[in-house]
């Protein structure tokens, strides 16, 4: 979700800050849950991070949300830019980014307002560096009243996509109710319309980014609860292969937590957008 209305004097308070706060932080500390193993600042570029894609030891991928361009930002493990793919379609808002084998998937799934009629998934060949899409899949929520939805107050948002085996699973932002809906996808079918295959109920706030743990059979999930402008209280969680909630921690000295990747050996990362009162940044987590 984008911070609106920032105005001259918090942006320097925010620089500031940058400026004076030291880049990196290696010195592991244990929080209840998890131990924050170190964190980097992200570039100016990156203020707007709103998904991550972990698909070795060595890469990272994120991208930008609404209004930004359409690039998928390649990261090393100390949050610095290798490199970007931009492609030639618009970013309406794109809010995750998942992958397979074969294939990046860019969830250009952002719905705040609750308008729009159908989202959207974008497929693009990972082997090559071209910057048109190979195909994009349309995505209607059943039983989704537009005309009935309110700004910030509708379950038919989502943030948090993952490709898990052959299927993607999309878990939805849900304002209204704070259950959260979890879809499955077909990769392949150019129009879908989805209904939940499950709701979960008991998580502390809204969801904004997921993974799979393929070592432990486990999803992992950030969100966080919202009690004013650029106030958030952010959190991760752990769900098993069934939907069960096994855990939930709150990420102390984080603020607006967008995304989350788990690399193949188990590393957790996760990514910060930029707000009131925090900067954008990575943060490398070991949970427990």
């Amino acid at each position: 979700m984008k911070q609106k209305g920032m105005n001259i004097v918090m942006k320097v308070l925010v620089l500031t800050g940058v400026l004076l706060a030291t880049a990196c932080s290696s010195m592991a500390s244990d929080r209840p849950g998890y131990t924050l193993i170190k964190e980097f600042i992200l570039p100016p570029e990156l203020a707007e991070t709103s998904g991550l894609f972990c698909p070795d030891q060595n890469t990272i991928y994120t991208l930008n949300d609404s209004g930004n361009e359409p690039i998928v930002y390649k990261l090393n493990l100390v949050g610095e830019i290798e490199n970007k793919i931009k492609l030639d379609i618009k970013n309406r808002d794109w809010e995750s980014l998942t992958g397979d084998e074969q294939h990046f998937y860019i969830g250009d799934i952002g719905n705040n307002n609750g308008k729009r009629k159908f989202v959207e998934i974008h497929v693009v060949d990972k082997d090559t560096s071209a910057t048109k899409i190979k195909r994009s899949l349309q995505i209607s929520y059943a039983d989704n009243s537009i005309e009935k939805n309110e700004y910030l107050n509708h379950d038919f948002d989502a943030e948090a996509l993952v490709s898990v085996d052959d299927d993607l699973m999309l878990f939805s932002k849900s304002w209204q109710t704070n259950d959260l809906h979890i879809y499955k996808l077909s990769k392949t079918e150019l129009k879908q319309k989805i209904e939940p295959i499950v709701t979960v109920e008991g998580l502390p706030g809204i969801i904004t980014g997921v993974d799979y743990n393929a070592l432990t059979k486990e999803y992992v999930l950030v969100g966080y609860s919202l009690y004013g402008l650029g106030s958030f209280s952010p959190f991760i969680a752990k769900m098993d292969r069934r939907f069960n909630l096994l855990a939930s921690y709150p990420l102390a000295g984080f603020n607006q937590v967008e995304g989350v990747c788990v690399s193949p050996n188990g590393e957790v990362w996760i990514s910060q957008e930029s707000s009131f009162f925090s900067t954008q940044k990575l943060a490398k987590l070991q949970l427990r």
